[in-house]
């Protein structure tokens, strides 16, 4: 196996055993002895020469065979089929016999040399044989023949048009190469029955490839990064540490380097939920000119950082309502690091205060995407999510008569329905249903319609999160999600309406087991600090204390999704 050779040759004596070569040796004079490690055959001299062929290390070395390499082997990887499968590890007296009916196996083959990855393939044929499939599963090799690395390597073979957010590059071939590995390795630890469903199609998991390493999106609470500042690596260790932002040109470049960190430990898209209102402190008292400049430089940066998985732009999302929401109007402001709730003797600010901002910020921001690149392209990145909220469904008309100046919220939706039919960009979030929020909640979608919701009945610290009370604010994201192939459940229960349902409610049960594996799998990651960014606690900067953790990771959700309803439909029903 592949450290097997590696720990042979650590084991072996530095003293020549070659020999004499066997077909050189007449039978009669050749008496096999059972070594402890390895058979050998004693020639008419009395020396004794090994009967099993050298193994070629990966570094290049030839070493001698030795079985008890991979009784330890298998005794030290089948430990792993505990953790993942829930069932005990080989004894040793079983993988010594794994091994012994392997020695027998390359014997029979008269090979003049064996190497790490044939040994392995010869002990998993024996597993299987023995139907110890997941001992099998684990003990395997992750990888890619030559040839497909190569062909991935031109840009062609393996999920070559896979994604259309990938253009091809150096890195892009490395991510690919990487997401190959992973995607074997993920279908081979999961409960055989769950890899099974997911290659035959009946289900599809999400971003395969990050399963066991990272949650899968995340909409972020931007005034977190105003009141702590930005800790890119989550650690300060490697990278830089900034204070809270105080000039609204940092605010801009923090949030920009915030979803970009954040990638990092995600698999999906990330985003800020309720962008311009929590961003309209730092433009108070800035020109429409000042503002679009600002706006202009936040869109640009999002769409010319091609330093996201596997060398693409961040995938984002912003969400822009049209003014500032009836729940925030009277909620303390937070930014320069403080919340502004005449606690530590600030000034008492609300983001009501802020209602010129946050309309001139939308106009700015639509009139930027209205205008495209430098070449007339659309900006793909940040999505816009438009909010449709009561609040905006009709005009204030008090404060219109106030500001004759400043657009409505007719004009601003106007400018949406513009960019749409100019570019397709928008995403058009209605917040108008009771379970969406109804404007007594919060409410987000994260670019591909994951929903995430909170409200006071759910959750027991909303008032407390609404004024970022001790740091606690709004973490909104999912761990992991699972599509059903509807049309294909329509297939087999072939127009039979309690069958039709029976798989569905089937699917919908393996998806929930792929979640429960999920949060099995990531449990000792985020323990283990391998997601440093979501799971970070700056110094408060006004206690000096350790702050609030980043992601609530408890908050996040599993999302079910559902691939062709219609078609379902359509098959079902003839």
């Amino acid at each position: 196996m592949d450290s097997m050779a590696e720990e042979i040759e650590k084991k072996v004596k530095n003293t020549d055993i070659s020999g004499v070569p066997e077909d050189t040796i007449p039978s009669s004079s050749i008496v096999e002895t059972t070594s402890e490690s390895s058979p050998r055959q004693q020639t008419l001299d009395g020396s004794f020469v090994s009967i099993m062929p050298k193994v070629r290390t990966t570094d290049g070395h030839m070493v001698e065979w030795d079985r008890n390499i991979v009784v330890n082997q298998l005794l030290k990887e089948t430990s792993l089929s505990e953790r993942f499968h829930g069932i005990p590890a080989i004894t040793r007296d079983e993988a010594f016999g794994i091994a012994k009916e392997t020695e027998k196996r390359i014997r029979s083959m008269n090979l003049r040399f064996l190497s790490g990855p044939l040994i392995r393939e010869v002990v998993n044929m024996v597993l299987i044989e023995h139907n110890d499939v997941e001992w099998r599963n684990i003990s395997t090799r992750v990888g890619t023949p030559v040839y497909d690395a190569c062909e991935i390597d031109m840009g062609t073979g393996f999920e070559a048009k896979e994604n259309a957010n990938l253009q091809e590059n150096a890195e892009t071939s490395h991510k690919k190469k990487a997401d190959k590995i992973s995607k074997e390795q993920y279908l081979l630890l999961l409960p055989p029955k769950l890899s099974d469903l997911h290659l035959n199609g009946d289900l599809h998991i999400h971003d395969l490839e990050y399963m066991g390493t990272r949650a899968f999106c995340q909409d972020w609470d931007l005034r977190y990064f105003f009141y702590y500042g930005l800790m890119p690596d989550g650690s300060g260790a490697k990278a830089s540490v900034a204070g809270p932002a105080m000039k609204a040109e940092v605010a801009v470049l923090h949030a920009v380097k915030a979803l970009g960190s954040a990638q990092t430990n995600f698999a999906g898209g990330q985003g800020f939920y309720n962008f311009l209102t929590f961003l309209a402190p730092f433009l108070e008292g800035k020109s429409y000119k000042e503002i679009e400049q600002l706006m202009q430089m936040f869109v640009y940066e999002m769409t010319q950082m091609m330093v996201a998985r596997g060398g693409q732009l961040v995938f984002s999302s912003v969400q822009l309502s049209p003014g500032v929401p009836k729940l925030w109007r009277d909620k303390p402001v937070v930014y320069r690091g403080r919340v502004w709730d005449g606690s530590d003797g600030s000034d008492v600010r609300v983001y009501g205060e802020y209602e010129r901002e946050v309309r001139l910020g939308f106009q700015a921001l639509m009139n930027v995407m209205l205008e495209g690149d430098y070449w007339g392209k659309p900006f793909n990145f940040p999505k816009p999510e438009i909010s449709i909220e009561p609040d905006f469904m009709e005009e204030d008309e008090m404060f219109n008569r106030a500001h004759p100046e400043l657009p409505t919220y007719d004009d601003l939706y106007n400018l949406t329905f513009e960019l749409t039919a100019k570019f397709g960009t928008p995403y058009f979030d209605n917040q108008l249903p009771p379970y969406r929020g109804a404007g007594e909640g919060i409410s987000c979608y994260q670019c591909c319609a994951y929903q995430f919701s909170a409200n006071a009945e759910d959750d027991d610290e909303f008032e407390e999160k609404l004024n970022f009370k001790d740091g606690k604010h709004f973490s909104m994201g999912s761990w992991q999600v699972v599509s059903l192939n509807c049309p294909r459940a329509a297939y087999k229960a072939q127009g039979n309406d309690e069958e039709l349902f029976s798989r569905l409610k089937g699917l919908m049960d393996r998806a929930i087991e792929v979640f429960q594996t999920k949060l099995k799998w990531m449990t000792p990651i985020i323990e283990s600090g391998r997601m440093p960014f979501a799971t970070q606690q700056p110094k408060d900067p006004v206690t000096g204390k350790k702050g609030a953790v980043a992601v609530d990771m408890d908050s996040l959700v599993f999302t079910i999704g559902v691939v062709g309803i219609n078609e379902m439909v359509q098959y079902h029903t003839g």
